[in-house]
């Protein structure tokens, strides 16, 4: 398998045994509530017994320590229970001798008071804020702020996704009906279309699904209803269609809502690079797999137990006499099947990270070894950026794709690039590297993650302390 060991929210380097990257997608969700926020950090001498749980005490004053930012009587960093990465100039931090979350901006001074029982990162200026007092079965309530602090949607939703086509989906439960009513709030936190649909999704190329009483139908961005909510299940809009149910069968429909692909499958999926997986059986047989194009004709015939969208080129279906999964081109071509390596991560950036014995190493599109098999292990789930971390001898580094050593393999532990800089571990302390290899900030920290915009957050005797990343001119 994969090294998992960079995949702990905090890694004790002292104890260090392995250590990989993390990419941890910004999604709104009951993760953006209080611990879900502490992302990316990397641990690099075990502290005291009981200090990782204990509240980090408050400090004043600016630091003296290279590379940190504030100023007299600004927050500087300091202090924080918790703390996320920065996203457009701001990070959400937790004081819990303030009762909740705010956001500081990059002088490290307090710019969003401590108000809220979660923050999320901000995105398009918005960030989703969170706070408590709903019903036992839901007990937070969602709404919107911008960076003055503002709120823009009322902190009342039980649910606020993204936003998509410029309109995010929001409900609120109806406690008379007892149920969830679903609308859509623009980005002034104004009601677009009313919370008036038991069901509905995301916007996807102007159309999205509605439903009421269990049919389902399409509405535009102006809440006119295109198609009819006549179907009793459909899936979103992509590359110009639409999975519809009628008949206990499958087809698709266009944006008009004409049918264009006949209700013929027993389960359709969404369009992704001109093909869609879908399923069809055969007398009392079981469905098998395959891929339609756009005209509904099998370009992949239905002969496999599984199959996934294609994403850069290869779709990964599960094949038919029950040895594994494969990856598969356009064309149905087996480019390489799993069961041929004892493990195989998807394509990332062309290539994917094999195991061929006690060895990593990784294969390009056509199946063929395109760096040699001489990793102990492979960090986070292959190629980010043009480069890979690699271990071996118990050490990381990271190589590029033609297989040559960037950083070298001396680091205990190794985070993802951001934005040209990398928590590492060395010697059972966590330092910040950046993509030549030269120390930006220098390994003397207990713990630093966060990594995102040219900032960092370190954390030493419990207290974190923000960090402004200066590239290195050599």
């Amino acid at each position: 398998m994969v090294d998992t060991g960079g995949l702990m929210l905090y890694i004790f380097c002292r104890d260090i045994q392995r250590g990989m990257g993390i990419n941890m997608r910004k999604k709104i969700l009951h993760a953006i509530i209080l611990a879900a926020l502490v992302l990316l950090a990397a641990s690099c001498e075990r502290a005291p017994e009981g200090s990782a749980e204990q509240d980090a005490p408050d400090a004043a004053g600016p630091s003296d320590t290279p590379g940190e930012v504030g100023a007299p009587g600004a927050e500087d960093g300091l202090g924080f229970d918790r703390v996320a990465e920065f996203s457009e100039g701001f990070a959400a931090v937790y004081k819990s001798a303030e009762g909740g979350w705010g956001y500081i901006d990059a002088t490290g001074g307090l710019a969003i008071p401590y108000a809220f029982s979660g923050a999320a990162p901000f995105a398009d200026g918005l960030a989703v804020v969170t706070l408590t007092g709903g019903d036992e079965e839901n007990p937070y309530r969602y709404g919107l702020i911008n960076k003055n602090g503002e709120v823009v949607a009322p902190i009342e939703y039980e649910y606020l996704g993204d936003f998509h086509d410029g309109l995010a989906l929001v409900s609120v439960r109806d406690a008379e009906a007892e149920m969830q009513m679903y609308g859509y709030i623009d980005a002034d936190g104004q009601i677009a279309i009313p919370l008036e649909y038991e069901g509905a999704s995301d916007f996807s190329e102007g159309m999205a699904r509605v439903s009421v009483e269990g049919w389902n139908g399409f509405i535009d961005t102006k809440g006119r209803i295109v198609v009819p909510l006549d179907y009793l299940d459909a899936g979103s809009f992509s590359e110009g269609l639409a999975a519809v149910y009628e008949n206990s069968k499958y087809g698709y429909i266009d944006k008009a809502g004409k049918v264009v692909i006949p209700f013929e499958f027993d389960f359709a999926g969404a369009f992704s690079e001109g093909l869609a997986i879908a399923a069809k059986s055969s007398g009392a047989g079981s469905a098998k797999w395959g891929y339609i194009d756009k005209a509904g004709k099998a370009v992949i015939p239905f002969e496999y137990l599984s199959a996934n969208d294609f994403t850069g080129g290869i779709g990964v279906v599960g094949m038919g006499d029950g040895s594994g999964y494969a990856f598969v081109d356009k064309a149905g071509r087996i480019i390489v099947r799993h069961a041929d390596y004892v493990s195989v991560l998807d394509f990332r950036e062309g290539l994917a990270a094999v195991r061929l014995g006690g060895s990593w190493g990784f294969i390009d599109m056509a199946g063929r070894l395109a760096i040699a098999g001489e990793y102990e292990a492979v960090g986070g789930r292959g190629f980010s950026g043009g480069l890979a971390m690699v271990k071996d001898n118990n050490k990381w580094g990271f190589i590029d794709k033609a297989g040559n050593v960037v950083v070298p393999l001396e680091y205990d532990a190794l985070f993802e690039f951001s934005d040209g800089f990398a928590a590492a571990v060395k010697n059972g302390k966590c330092g910040v590297i950046d993509t030549a290899d030269n120390t930006v900030e220098p390994f003397v920290h207990e713990l630093v993650g966060f990594v995102a915009e040219g900032f960092a957050f370190a954390q030493d005797d419990g207290v974190w302390r923000l960090l402004k990343l200066i590239q290195s001119s050599t």
